[in-house]
C-alpha cells in the first residue's frame, strides 16, 4: 500500500493544473497594470474631460499625431528589416565565427538608452559628426547635414537610433524561430527547385508568423512609450518636430498640468490598446490554422 505525501499530492494537482502556477503571477501583474489604468481615467473623468478638450484645441496636436504615427511605423518597419536580415545572415552555413557576431550585433540593444542616444547625438552632430565627416570625405555630401537640427528629417535621424537599439531584438526572436523550422522542409524545397527567395516566401515567412507578430507588437509599444531617445538626442525640437505623444506628455509634466498628462496617457493607453486587440486576433488566426 502506498502512502501519499501532501507535498505530491501539491505537486500532481499543480502539473494537472499548470494553471494554478502562473495564477498568482498573472494577478499580480494585472493589478499592475490595471491600478496606473485606472487612476488614469478616474482622473480624465474627475476633471470633466478637460484635459482631453485641452489636448485636441492644442495647435500643433496635429503634428503630435502624425510625428508619433512616422515614428511609430518607420521604427518598427525598420527594426523587422534590419532584424530579419541580421537573424538570416547568421543562419548561413558560409558565416564563421557565428557566435562571436551574434553577441557584437547584441551589443546596441544592450546599452542603456541615454548611452546609446548620447553617442547617435555626438555621431549625427553637424559640426563634429563623424557621420557627415565620412560623408563628406566619400564625396556624398557637398556640405554638412543637419541631422538633428533639420525639421524635415530629424524624426528620421532619431528614428534611426530607435532602430538601432531595436534591431537585434528582433533578430534574437527570428533567429530563435528559425533553428524550430526543420531541416527536412529546406531540403524538400531545393529538389523541388525552389530559389533563396521562393524559401523565404513560402517556408520561412509562415513557419515565424507568431514571432513576427510578436516582434511587431513589441516593437509598436516600445516606439509608442519611448522617451529617452528622443529627449537625449532633440527634446523634441527643433520646433516640435521631433514631439511624439510620450514627449508631449513629460513637457506638460514638467509645467505641472496635470489633467494634460492624464489626458494624453490615456490616449496612449487607448492606441496601445488597438495594438493589442489586433495581435489578439492575429495570433487567434493563426492558432486555428495550426489547429
Amino acid at each position: 500500500m502506498t502512502t501519499t505525501t501532501p507535498g505530491a499530492a501539491l505537486r500532481r494537482r499543480h502539473r494537472e493544473h499548470p494553471v494554478a502556477l502562473l495564477l498568482p503571477a498573472a494577478i499580480a501583474t494585472a493589478v499592475l497594470m490595471l491600478i496606473p489604468i485606472i487612476a488614469t481615467v478616474v482622473r480624465v473623468i474627475a476633471d470633466g474631460g478637460t484635459g482631453l478638450s485641452r489636448l485636441f484645441r492644442t495647435p500643433d496636436v496635429g503634428q503630435v499625431f502624425l510625428n508619433t504615427l512616422y515614428w511609430t511605423v518607420g521604427s518598427v518597419v525598420g527594426a523587422i528589416l534590419i532584424g530579419y536580415a541580421g537573424a538570416l545572415l547568421l543562419q548561413s552555413k558560409k558565416l564563421r565565427f557565428t557566435g562571436v557576431w551574434r553577441s557584437l550585433l547584441m551589443i546596441p540593444w544592450i546599452v542603456p538608452g541615454v548611452v546609446a542616444a548620447t553617442v547617435w547625438r555626438w555621431t549625427l552632430s553637424t559640426d563634429y559628426g563623424i557621420l557627415n565627416q565620412v560623408l563628406l570625405d566619400i564625396g556624398l555630401i557637398g556640405e554638412p547635414v543637419r541631422w538633428l537640427s533639420d525639421p524635415g528629417i530629424v524624426l528620421w535621424a532619431v528614428a534611426l537610433i530607435q532602430i538601432w537599439v531595436t534591431a537585434p531584438f528582433v533578430m534574437l526572436m527570428v533567429s530563435a524561430a528559425l533553428t524550430s523550422i526543420p531541416s527536412e522542409r529546406y531540403e524538400a524545397a531545393r529538389l523541388d527547385g525552389a530559389g533563396n527567395f521562393a524559401v523565404l516566401r513560402y517556408i520561412i515567412l509562415p513557419a515565424i508568423r507568431p514571432t513576427t507578430g510578436i516582434c511587431v507588437l513589441t516593437l509598436a509599444i516600445w516606439a509608442l512609450n519611448s522617451f529617452t531617445i528622443i529627449w537625449v538626442a532633440t527634446s523634441g525640437g527643433p520646433a516640435g518636430a521631433s514631439t511624439i505623444l510620450p514627449i508631449l506628455l513629460y513637457q506638460a509634466f514638467q509645467n505641472g498640468d496635470q489633467a494634460l498628462v492624464s489626458a494624453v496617457a490615456l490616449v496612449q493607453v487607448l492606441i496601445g490598446a488597438v495594438f493589442a486587440y489586433f495581435f489578439v486576433q492575429t495570433m487567434r488566426n493563426d492558432l486555428k490554422e495550426l489547429s
